[in-house]
């Protein structure tokens, strides 16, 4: 599949079919994320792979909030996800000398890495979400997680129902494109 074919596909899931996907196409996506790139080559993240009976309940407990809200409603169907954690990133000192802050660029790393992600589990065949929600206190207690490490995003990972990708609905090009000074 070409890449622009991919960007007009490509979709949120959130309703999954009760198929199992494989560890090796896991680990794929995974590296996927590993191989993405990152200001000052920082690679501030780590990717933990959750597909197994007990650690899913666990993470499904953390993907609601203490007052009950939750970006995955359906998070029960979905047999695999990939926590992406934020860590402390090794920049140049001229970032830190300039922005005085060494996470200057890391959250927009982890979301590169995840987006090489959802088209790496694209061109395998499965669909994914990207969750914003997640109660970092039980992400701490159910997996360990140091809390220095900030849980940034949650990849659901499964295979959809066939069906035709919806319409994109995106603002015109014009309202979001301009060339050599802002308008």
């Amino acid at each position: 599949m070409k890449f622009e074919e991919m960007l007009l596909k490509r979709e949120s899931c959130r309703s999954y079919l009760d198929k199992a996907v494989a560890k090796e196409d896991l680990i794929k996506i995974a590296e996927a994320g590993r191989l993405s790139p990152s200001g000052c080559n920082a690679q501030p993240w780590k990717f933990m792979i959750v597909n197994e009976p007990e650690a899913l309940e666990k993470l499904r407990d953390a993907l609601v909030l203490s007052n009950g809200g939750t970006g995955a409603p359906w998070r029960d169907q979905c047999s695999s996800y990939i926590v992406i954690v934020e860590q402390k990133a090794n920049v140049m000192q001229a970032v830190l000398d300039y922005y005085g802050d060494s996470q200057r660029f890391a959250q927009g790393d982890l979301a590169m890495a995840c987006l090489n992600m959802c088209y790496q589990a694209m061109d395998l065949g499965l669909s994914t979400c990207i969750i914003g929600m997640n109660d970092q206190k039980k992400m701490e207690a159910n997996f360990g997680i140091p809390a220095d490490n900030i849980v940034r995003l949650v990849l659901a990972v499964g295979y959809a129902e066939e069906k035709e990708p919806r319409r994109k609905i995106r603002k015109a090009f014009d309202k979001v494109v301009c060339f050599n000074e802002w308008k």
